[in-house]
């Protein structure tokens, strides 16, 4: 946000007259006067003078709000608060004794009381800009976005050109969520700025946000340039990178990072992990874990475990990540079926039915649970899961090779054929391969259909397609 700069008044500047006051305060009050635009501005030296005038004519005003503003920059907010109370006193009916008090109430975070004195304000001075600057300021300190927005909104109507309001507008925008309004403010603050290294940061922020990566890695390249050493852009570049597989960018933008942060840590490791340096990837998802263990570090352990191979502690570490969070579905699908690839049916059947009650239409634990259900021959719960699967998104051709079987056994030939039929048009070369070895049997599940005309009007047409291929 940007802040005000406040000047010392002159004689009579508040509109007092000036023959009311006593001559000798008039005359220390003229010595500090004398010191405006000096080394000396601001110093003991001249507040001591308009403390005199003050002390001989109590009702000068305008030695209250000089004395005040020196007491503001000397950090003496008591005294400067007694002034202002005094100046106010007063001077009711000006403004500027109750802005100068909002100020100071801002500075020392008495921010209710802030907001008081800017209401009288406005309602004396409604078109005054800068109570409207500090307004806004205040109501985004507040998170009282759309308040923030309304005033720096009516800046932009005060005032032909106020550069600044487009960012201070642009940021409540955000804070809103009014992504493309606030794209728009702070595009038209870099016209006058174009090296603002918060607007491209922001802007970088807000085109990652709605989709737009291309321009939100121009704007944070923008911003590198101003800023190389940012640690916050740093790793927004990681991340950016990271997820558009720029692995050596990424690498290299999160090693500048913070890397304290189990974040970066953590993504690090995925970046290790992807260029197959598993040790090193291993070592920084244990160094994520020691800052702040969770469900996601454990999977992504857990992952890289088990691409190794070492099943034992990739359980555990899956394990450790349900721990964190037992609803995480992601872990109960890949937790489940590391189980049943290690032959523990059963649990595999729980943890795989937990993530059914968290997403029953999860295609991919319906398929995981037929496979299950098949393999260990309890054939009725596998065609069911099959079916499913399939009805959610999983159009796997094994799924559909297996129903073949199911229906027929059922005597349920047109079914039969139909998922026969899908499973060749989708991998001929395997399943039809397979369907001939089936029948080479003495008695198949495919008894019922292997001698109608429509089950060899498939196999030929797919056996003539394979043929015509490899000719």
């Amino acid at each position: 946000m940007t802040m005000l700069a406040f000047l010392l008044l002159f004689a009579a500047s508040l509109g007092q007259n000036l023959e009311t006051v006593d001559p000798k305060a008039l005359e220390w009050f003229r010595k500090g006067e004398d010191l405006i635009g000096t080394s000396r501005e601001y110093s003991e030296e001249q507040a001591e003078y308009f403390q005199k005038a003050v002390e001989l004519a109590p009702g000068f005003a305008a030695a209250r709000y000089n004395l005040a503003l020196i007491y503001i920059k000397q950090r003496k907010h008591n005294l400067a608060l007694e002034e202002l109370n005094a100046l106010i006193d007063l001077e009711p009916q000006d403004s500027r004794g109750y802005f100068l008090r909002a100020r100071l109430r801002l500075e020392v975070k008495q921010l209710d009381q802030a907001l008081e004195d800017f209401g009288r304000v406005l309602q004396m001075d409604p078109k005054n800009y800068d109570a409207w600057q500090l307004l806004g300021g205040l109501y985004y300190q507040q998170e009282r976005y759309q308040e923030s927005a309304q005033a720096f909104q009516k800046i932009l109507e005060l005032s032909p050109n106020p550069v600044e309001a487009y960012f201070d507008l642009a940021l409540s925008q955000q804070a809103l969520g009014q992504k493309e309004k606030a794209i728009k403010n702070y595009r038209k603050f870099l016209v006058h700025y174009p090296d603002d290294f918060q607007a491209h940061f922001f802007l970088g922020l807000l085109y990652r946000e709605v989709g737009q990566d291309d321009l939100a890695l121009e704007h944070f390249l923008k911003a590198e340039e101003e800023d190389p050493a940012h640690r916050e852009l740093a790793q927004e570049l990681g991340n950016l990178y990271l997820d558009r597989n720029n692995l050596e960018e990424a690498h290299k933008s999160l090693l500048q990072a913070n890397l304290d942060s189990a974040i970066n840590l953590g993504n690090l490791g995925v970046i290790a992990q992807r260029r197959g340096e598993y040790s090193q990837a291993e070592n920084y998802f244990r160094r994520a874990l020691e800052k702040e263990p969770n469900s996601l570090l454990w999977a992504h352990l857990g992952d890289l475990l088990a691409e190794q191979k070492r099943n034992q502690e990739a359980a555990k570490a899956y394990e450790n990540a349900l721990g964190y969070d037992p609803q995480d579905l992601d872990t109960l699908y890949n937790l489940g079926n590391f189980y049943a690839n290690l032959d523990r049916r059963q649990d595999a059947i729980d943890l795989l039915r937990r993530a059914l009650q968290i997403k029953p239409h999860h295609p991919g634990v319906h398929y995981s649970l037929a496979v299950i259900m098949d393999q260990g021959k309890d054939f009725d719960q596998a065609q069911l899961y099959y079916l499913k699967a399939i009805e959610y998104g999983a159009d796997e051709a094994y799924a559909h090779f297996r129903l073949a079987f199911f229906f027929a056994r059922q005597a349920e030939t047109a079914k039969a054929l139909e998922h026969l039929e899908m499973a060749f048009e989708k991998e001929p070369q395997k399943y039809v391969q397979l369907v001939l070895d089936e029948l080479r049997k003495v008695y198949s599940d495919l008894d019922s259909i292997r001698y109608s005309r429509e089950f060899n009007d498939l196999l030929s047409k797919y056996r003539g397609r394979l043929k015509g291929a490899r000719s």
